[in-house]
């Protein structure tokens, strides 16, 4: 990878994380919506709408990047298509941590309390936790070993 684009991607890296925490801080600290049965952030909705844009666009590069592989390096095509399996094994792994149990709504009249909706659900939501660690986690240890060298 050239110095320019690796440039631009860490600099991306630290825009996302930035916009990020300032997502958790606006949800933390930005209030709660008057007259609702429960506590409710203003800014619950922002939260679940970029935790979705960077799922999507997670997994859209996992899935993008190794195709890319192939087709510029075929030899390598195996070494592309592990993250393909890798990220097929997270899914796996979260849909086998999920759980279709019902929830006790009281005064939920609503038609997505249901195992199937309930189930993709928590493999949405488990998938995102690991992945999300397992980027956090990749960041840190890259940059250790970048001040290591």
């Amino acid at each position: 990878m050239s110095n320019t684009l690796s440039k631009y991607l860490n600099i991306l890296t630290y825009v996302m994380i930035g916009l990020t925490a300032v997502f958790v801080i606006m949800f933390y600290l930005g209030g709660e919506i008057p007259n609702q049965a429960h506590t409710t952030p203003v800014y619950t909705d922002l939260l679940i709408n970029w935790a979705k844009v960077l799922f999507f666009a997670s997994a859209a590069l996992a899935i993008l990047f190794p195709i890319i592989q192939i087709v510029v390096n075929p030899k390598g095509a195996l070494k592309g298509l592990m993250g393909l399996v890798v990220l097929g094994l997270v899914i796996l792994v979260s849909y086998s941590m999920s759980d279709a149990t019902l929830l006790n709504l009281p005064g939920y009249t609503g038609t997505d309390n249901n195992p199937a909706s309930l189930q993709f659900a928590d493999t949405v939501l488990y998938t995102m936790y690991i992945l999300g660690i397992g980027t956090v986690a990749s960041i840190v240890v890259t940059e250790i070993i970048r001040r290591l060298r």
